[in-house]
Protein backbone atom coordinates (compact mmCIF):
# COMPACT_ATOMS: atom_id res chain seq x y z
CA UNK A 1 0.00 0.00 0.00
CA UNK A 2 1.42 3.27 -1.14
CA UNK A 3 1.54 6.34 1.81
CA UNK A 4 0.19 8.81 -0.12
CA UNK A 5 0.11 12.47 1.50
CA UNK A 6 -3.37 14.34 1.50
CA UNK A 7 -3.97 16.96 -0.93
CA UNK A 8 -3.43 20.49 -0.29
CA UNK A 9 -5.96 22.96 0.39
CA UNK A 10 -6.32 26.74 -1.17
CA UNK A 11 -7.88 29.43 1.02
CA UNK A 12 -9.28 32.61 -0.70
CA UNK A 13 -10.39 35.37 1.62
CA UNK A 14 -11.55 38.43 0.76
CA UNK A 15 -9.84 42.17 1.48
CA UNK A 16 -11.03 42.10 4.68
CA UNK A 17 -10.47 38.93 6.11
CA UNK A 18 -7.40 38.50 4.28
CA UNK A 19 -6.38 42.45 6.00
CA UNK A 20 -8.00 41.26 9.44
CA UNK A 21 -6.17 37.67 9.43
CA UNK A 22 -3.04 39.59 8.63
CA UNK A 23 -3.03 41.65 11.37
CA UNK A 24 -4.06 39.37 13.96
CA UNK A 25 -0.95 37.04 12.87
CA UNK A 26 1.40 40.18 13.02
CA UNK A 27 0.45 40.67 16.26
CA UNK A 28 0.71 37.24 17.51
CA UNK A 29 3.96 36.77 15.56
CA UNK A 30 5.81 40.29 16.19
CA UNK A 31 4.28 42.42 18.97
CA UNK A 32 6.09 40.92 22.05
CA UNK A 33 3.48 43.06 24.47
CA UNK A 34 -0.07 41.49 22.31
CA UNK A 35 -1.73 38.87 24.06
CA UNK A 36 -1.22 35.64 22.23
CA UNK A 37 -3.46 32.15 22.76
CA UNK A 38 -2.13 30.13 25.50
CA UNK A 39 0.74 27.55 24.94
CA UNK A 40 -1.72 25.00 25.95
CA UNK A 41 -4.22 26.19 22.91
CA UNK A 42 -1.86 24.21 20.65
CA UNK A 43 -1.25 20.50 20.70
CA UNK A 44 2.06 20.88 18.59
CA UNK A 45 4.88 23.40 17.31
CA UNK A 46 3.48 22.07 13.84
CA UNK A 47 0.36 24.15 14.65
CA UNK A 48 2.45 27.35 14.76
CA UNK A 49 4.47 27.14 12.23
CA UNK A 50 1.46 26.51 9.64
CA UNK A 51 0.30 29.73 10.96
CA UNK A 52 3.29 31.33 10.59
CA UNK A 53 3.70 29.96 7.40
CA UNK A 54 0.21 31.44 6.71
CA UNK A 55 1.23 34.67 7.62
CA UNK A 56 4.46 34.85 5.08
CA UNK A 57 1.75 33.91 2.21
CA UNK A 58 -0.37 37.21 3.25
CA UNK A 59 2.40 39.19 3.65
CA UNK A 60 3.56 38.65 -0.36
CA UNK A 61 0.11 38.99 -1.54
CA UNK A 62 -1.18 42.20 0.33
CA UNK A 63 0.19 45.70 -0.03
CA UNK A 64 -1.94 47.52 2.25
CA UNK A 65 -0.09 46.57 5.10
CA UNK A 66 2.45 49.07 3.68
CA UNK A 67 0.19 52.24 3.04
CA UNK A 68 0.32 54.81 4.89
CA UNK A 69 -3.48 54.18 5.52
CA UNK A 70 -3.14 51.23 7.17
CA UNK A 71 -4.54 51.10 10.63
CA UNK A 72 -7.84 52.78 9.10
CA UNK A 73 -7.96 50.13 6.72
CA UNK A 74 -7.41 47.38 9.41
CA UNK A 75 -10.67 49.55 11.24
CA UNK A 76 -12.80 49.70 8.74
CA UNK A 77 -11.64 46.06 7.69
CA UNK A 78 -12.66 44.97 11.37
CA UNK A 79 -15.99 46.85 11.09
CA UNK A 80 -17.22 45.76 8.31
CA UNK A 81 -16.70 41.62 8.91
CA UNK A 82 -18.11 42.26 12.83
CA UNK A 83 -21.81 41.26 12.35
CA UNK A 84 -20.36 38.29 10.58
CA UNK A 85 -19.68 36.86 14.40
CA UNK A 86 -22.44 37.93 16.98
CA UNK A 87 -20.84 35.50 19.78
CA UNK A 88 -18.52 36.78 22.30
CA UNK A 89 -16.11 34.29 22.00
CA UNK A 90 -14.67 32.01 19.26
CA UNK A 91 -16.68 28.94 20.52
CA UNK A 92 -19.78 30.98 20.50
Amino acid sequence: MENKLPNGAEIRLDPDEALVLFELLSRWSEDNNAPTPDASCFETTAECAVLHRLLAELEKQLVAPFQTDYRDAVDIARSRLASAWEYPTLRG
